[in-house]
């Protein structure tokens, strides 16, 4: 390649790295021109950061008969002096919980702690755990408090945190009713005697249409058959205000709209939602629905989940957190960068090229490949940090190799392409075993662990990419156009007959 184009390449690939990493990384900022109008929002203010670093919501779940130390407490002081010893005496303390010792209850039976609850507790636990799981959560937890409480936690950046807590928590069997808004009763059919709902209904999934989603009941034979014979009772769409309709409940919790005969096809009812419906939202009314389809109902009941219980804590590592990190990063990006170039010459520029656009690929996929399950957490830094250091240290694996084939009297031109093939089938194999272990991670992880087999594939391609690729395009552009090819890499030969 002549030194123009070559030149002429360089500076080119020179601005469109600049552009990108600024799309990436700089700090946005406002235009005079704009009115107060910010000219970009760069793809690193874009990322959902996990409960370690962007904090989150908390909520508890208490079995009814089961109340914190705190509630017990306020409840306590709010009686009559007259009855406050007989309530005091109707609980009995475990940890930071008080247990009714009523039998209506069902936590004590005969004064003792009934193990049938504590099993059907855990069977909740269980079943709460994995509705959160399918959610798809990359960052959330499920614990359990003192034996009979159960604390759930999402990240902050969940915008429907608030009604995916309240939802995840019925605890009712799942029933099929029909009637009016004012009053809906079961179907005469499902209310007889070892009639299991799973033989009219196969399960729930989501669909969408122009942007709005709809939840999808997929019937049995008998199911479609059952259908058939109450469409007739239904309201068609146009009289669906105060129609006669279909409701899903789980307990005495309807989930979802009323379902009118237009929206029942054969063997599929569509249950709409209003305009505002939303996939992430009808996804929850589906996993709901699934789970109380499959595991029925339970022999407790919640307390009820409202709004104010719903709370909100700081980030693990404090407020200060992501800019910590982003500090640290840009210490370690400036040290990976300048090294190289005082000590390797301008090949040491090439490496700061594939530098950044390594971090330009991770920034933006982090940015627009993720979703609402896909936080950013400190071990996404850790991980994409990892990959940053083995594209620098196989970057310098390269140039060493250079320099030791040119020690034994090879010409520039000569070495590069030796000491490159000498390193590329060994780097080969190290990316494709990170890779797969990657895959691996993200396929038989558990939420924290998926996260970043997920973020170690998007890391560990990008190396690759950079380190196979892009680190010898850029290399020989730059080369080509370099007059002293000796300096290029600060290279040093007293008998330089052969250059």
């Amino acid at each position: 390649m002549g030194k123009k184009k070559s030149t002429a390449l360089m500076i080119l690939l020179t601005v469109v790295i600049a552009v990108l990493c600024a799309i990436t990384i700089f700090p946005s900022f406002t235009l005079p021109w704009t009115d107060g109008v910010k000219g970009w929002n760069p793809a690193v203010m874009q990322y959902d950061f996990g409960t370690d670093l962007g904090g989150g919501y908390y909520a508890y779940y208490y079995p009814e008969g089961v109340m914190s130390e705190t509630a017990f407490d306020s409840e306590y002081e709010l009686k009559p002096e007259a009855d406050k010893q007989a309530f005091k005496e109707s609980y009995v303390q475990h940890g930071g919980l008080y247990l009714s010792t009523d039998e209506e209850d069902g936590i004590y039976v005969g004064g003792e702690l009934s193990a049938d609850f504590k099993k059907e507790f855990d069977r909740f636990v269980k079943v709460v755990s994995d509705r959160y799981a399918e959610k798809g959560y990359s960052d959330y937890r499920v614990s359990v408090v003192d034996d009979y409480a159960i604390r759930v936690e999402l990240p902050a950046s969940d915008t429907y945190a608030s009604s995916v807590i309240q939802m995840l928590s019925y605890t009712g069997k799942l029933t099929l009713k029909s009637g009016t808004s004012d009053a809906y009763t079961e179907l005469e059919e499902l209310t007889k005697k070892d009639v299991k709902i799973t033989d009219y209904i196969e399960g729930f999934s989501t669909d969408t249409q122009y942007d709005v989603a709809y939840l999808e009941v997929e019937l049995t034979d008998k199911g479609e058959e059952l259908i058939k014979s109450v469409k007739s009772t239904l309201s068609s769409t146009s009289e669906a205000e105060g129609g006669t309709g279909l409701i899903f409940s789980v307990g005495d919790n309807q989930v979802g709209y009323a379902v009118f005969k237009d929206y029942i096809d054969g063997d599929t009812i569509t249950i709409p939602e209003d305009e505002a419906a939303n996939i992430a939202a009808v996804e929850t009314y589906a996993i709901l629905l699934n789970s109380a389809l499959e595991n029925g109902g339970f022999d407790f009941e919640l307390t009820a989940i409202n709004a104010s219980d719903i709370r909100t804590f700081e980030p693990v590592y404090g407020d200060n957190a992501v800019l910590l990190l982003y500090i640290a990063i840009a210490i370690v990006l400036l040290a990976l960068i300048v090294v190289p170039i005082v000590r390797q010459g301008r090949y040491g520029v090439v490496n700061a090229y594939v530098v950044l656009s390594y971090l330009i690929i991770t920034g933006l996929c982090f940015a627009f490949i993720s979703d609402a399950a896909f936080e950013i957490t400190l071990g996404s830094v850790l991980v994409f940090l990892a990959g940053l250091l083995l594209v620098c240290a196989l970057n310098n694996s390269f140039y060493q190799a250079i320099k030791k084939e040119f020690d034994l009297g090879k010409t520039v031109e000569s070495s590069v392409k030796t000491g490159y093939k000498k390193c590329l089938f060994p780097a080969i194999d190290l990316y494709a075993i990170l890779i797969l272990g990657s895959i691996v991670m993200a396929i038989v992880g558990a939420a924290g662990l998926h996260l970043m087999g997920l973020q170690a594939l998007i890391c560990f391609i990008a190396g690759a990419f950079c380190n196979l690729l892009w680190m010898f395009a850029v290399n020989f552009i730059f080369l080509s156009a370099s007059k002293n090819k000796y300096k290029y890499f600060r290279f040093v030969r007293e008998d330089d007959d052969d250059e």
